[in-house]
């Protein structure tokens, strides 16, 4: 029957609305119409289904062919790239002359042309900030400057405003300074090398007007001019720059061609030079000479492509193996010149590492790959910055994957959980990476503490509310804690500023509880009738003494008589249970801050109780019951008072002195009474 719905359904020019009348017609009521709603269903989920299923197997297919499509971009630029560089160097080679010719007056530079060319590179210091390297550069001069406005590539709106200064053999961008003071206007943001950058025109069409594209693999930026002029001034100054800058280098390369030729022709021919001292000599060489060997100058190329690929670790291994080369090259405006091309592709990988480690999600191990590499580069401070930043973020997105549902212990449990083994996994994994870097963990402990402050801002909301009692907030700062504990296992000791950061709650939770209990005793004293408790049966009897003595009150059997009576009021065993286990709630949030606040609030309770049979004594209804009354006072200031003593005592370490005033307040209550007391 599914096929055949099926069928109907999927035929050509299906019309759903005489489905439907054709339906309700030869349907007997309304059963039918709900079964074959739920077949249509069926048939809904399962075509849902098998739509997924072919979108999963065709999606492993669909990243794979982005890739290669991505591959064979890079590789398209890259032969567009040489096929460019191959066209400027035959039209150079068509332009020299086959002989070697003296310079004509008009190629000869005069000495205040060179110095107007220095002049104008050193105003550059005034105007940009951060470009004293790029001016360092012997030989390097300004062609074209102006000001553009660079674009999206993707969606053509304005990004920012730059300002471009084209030099002889390098193109500088800097952005505009909003803010600026003095006359620096423009502050450093990129440097490319003619060589290793495209110039694509761009025809006007829609928004994009006057603009141009530049390739520098992997990057592409476009840029806008104010006027077609100003477009078609860099387009030509882009050309004659980069053809100017390929003749120079053919020249170079010919001029040493020829020297080196000419210098092994004269040690050749010349009858008194001495073999040894030749021998000697021969692995001398230049800086120029050092620069110019074939991986080193093709080193800057193979770093831009193990950058499109991704592949850090060997970017990383050209960058040590250069710099482990250059160190024996001595210095010179050569070596100057090659330095400021690498670091260009040192800070681009960089940048490439720091957007990979922004973007990563997972766990701390799939950040590994990027801080190693960080580090070796010598930027352990950003590496370590931008770790613990991604760190943050992925504790925020796993504390809002947590749903508030349940009991709040059991909301609070799985939040201790989440945040402290995660903070662990951090630290393990942080330890491992920066374990070279000592200066680091400085960083580390003071993230860990402001992630715990973020961290104390979520727990008090659920936990210190009007609505929590003093035992649930004692239960749940108690599991925080002992979570807390664990960090230790990495040394992070975190507990005293947890302490810290509660203590203003926790304060506030004790003296609720204990006003709470205040509340109670004043009325309750109201309805006071100073009658022994009456439990009706033993078994009942035998259950309140049961929970006195696990409450630490082992004589208590003692006040038992006839089987189901207590030679105590009901409102007194209730004052007592309250008041033990307000001490153990309170002592499993103790603090040495709140040591007389606890304290405190403990006496407190006590004098209100003491406050109450004070009352009664001074009263002349009650004259009979003075011998009663004393019993209970006998049994709160002696048993009780001396079981809280001992119970404080066993978990702070120390005795509270304070406790001791509570034995006046009892001698204070034996001489209101009238008639002798009889002691317990």
């Amino acid at each position: 029957m599914a096929e055949g719905l099926k069928r109907t359904l999927g035929k050509p020019g299906f019309d759903p609305e005489d489905y439907a009348r054709e339906i309700a017609q030869k349907s007997d009521g309304d059963r039918d119409l709900l079964e074959h709603r739920q077949r249509v269903q069926n048939l809904q989920d399962d075509t849902s289904l098998a739509l997924k299923k072919n979108v999963y197997q065709n999606y492993m297919q669909f990243i794979e062919t982005a890739k290669e499509i991505s591959y064979v971009e890079s590789e398209m630029y890259q032969l567009s790239h040489i096929l460019t560089d191959q066209k400027t160097i035959m039209n150079s080679m068509m332009q020299m002359s086959i002989t070697d010719k003296e310079e004509t007056p008009k190629e000869k530079e005069t000495p205040k042309e060179k110095e107007d060319k220095k002049k104008n590179l050193s105003t550059l210091l005034e105007k940009v900030e951060g470009c004293s390297h790029v001016t360092e550069v012997p030989g390097r001069y300004l062609v074209h400057s102006g000001a553009l406005v660079e674009l999206d590539p993707d969606s053509n709106t304005q990004i920012q405003r730059v300002h471009t200064f084209l030099m002889n053999d390098s193109l500088m961008v800097a952005s505009w300074i909003a803010s600026r003071r003095g006359p620096v206007h423009y502050k450093f943001q990129a440097l490319y090398e003619l060589d290793s950058l495209a110039v694509v025109n761009i025809r006007d069409a829609g928004p994009m007007k006057n603009s141009f594209k530049v390739l520098v693999f992997p990057d592409c930026r476009v840029f806008q001019a104010e006027s077609p002029k100003a477009k078609r001034e860099w387009l030509d100054s882009l050309d004659q720059a980069k053809k100017s800058k390929a003749a120079a280098d053919s020249q170079k390369k010919e001029a040493q061609v020829k020297e080196d030729a000419a210098g092994d022709s004269f040690d050749r021919n010349n009858p008194f030079a001495d073999n040894d001292e030749e021998d000697q000599d021969l692995p001398l060489q230049s800086a120029e000479e050092m620069v110019r060997v074939d991986w080193i100058q093709e080193l800057p190329e193979d770093l831009d492509v193990c950058i499109a690929q991704r592949d850090f670790e060997g970017a990383v291994d050209l960058i040590d193996k250069c710099n482990e080369y250059l160190e024996e090259v001595p210095q010179s405006p050569a070596l100057k010149e090659y330095r400021a091309r690498v670091d260009q592709r040192i800070k681009h990988l960089t940048e490439v590492l720091q957007h990979e480690l922004q973007g990563l999600q997972g766990g701390p191990k799939a950040a590994r790959r990027a801080v190693l590499q960080l580090i070796k580069l010598g930027k352990s401070t950003q590496a370590c910055d931008l770790f613990l930043r991604n760190r943050t973020m992925a504790i925020k997105r796993s504390l809002r994957q947590l749903k508030m549902e349940g009991s709040t212990t059991l909301y609070v449990n799985k939040l201790c959980y989440v945040f402290f083994t995660t903070m662990l996994e951090v630290g393990r994994e942080f330890q491992k990476d920066f374990s070279s870097n000592n200066g680091c963990c400085s960083a580390f402990v003071v993230w860990a503490k402001l992630e715990l402050e973020t961290f104390v801002g979520m727990f008090a909301r659920q936990v210190f509310s009007s609505k929590t009692s003093l035992s649930m907030v004692a239960e749940c700062v108690e599991m925080a804690q002992q979570y807390c504990d664990k960090l230790c296992e990495i040394g992070l000791d975190l507990t005293f500023a947890l302490h810290s950061l509660l203590v203003k709650d926790v304060r506030r939770a004790m003296h609720d509880g204990r006003d709470q209990i205040v509340e109670a005793i004043r009325h309750r004293s109201m309805e006071e009738k100073w009658r022994a408790y009456n439990l009706l049966t033993p078994q009942a009897c035998r259950e309140v003494v049961k929970e006195m003595e696990d409450l630490g009150l082992s004589n208590f059997k003692s006040l038992m008589y006839d089987d189901c009576w207590i030679k105590l009021t009901p409102n007194m065993v209730t004052y007592t249970k309250q008041l033990l286990q307000f001490l153990d709630q309170c002592l499993k949030l103790y603090q040495p801050e709140l040591h007389m606040v606890l304290v405190e609030n403990v006496m407190m309770i006590v004098r209100c109780v003491g406050k109450q049979m004070e009352t009664a004594l001074t009263a002349k209804e009650y004259t009979k019951s003075h011998p009663f009354i004393l019993k209970n006072a006998s049994f709160v200031f002696e048993m009780v008072v001396q079981r809280v003593e001992r119970r404080f005592q066993e978990h702070v370490g120390k005795p509270a002195k304070q406790f001791q005033e509570l034995r006046t307040d009892y001698a204070k209550l034996r001489s209101l009474a009238r008639t002798p007391t009889t002691e317990l």
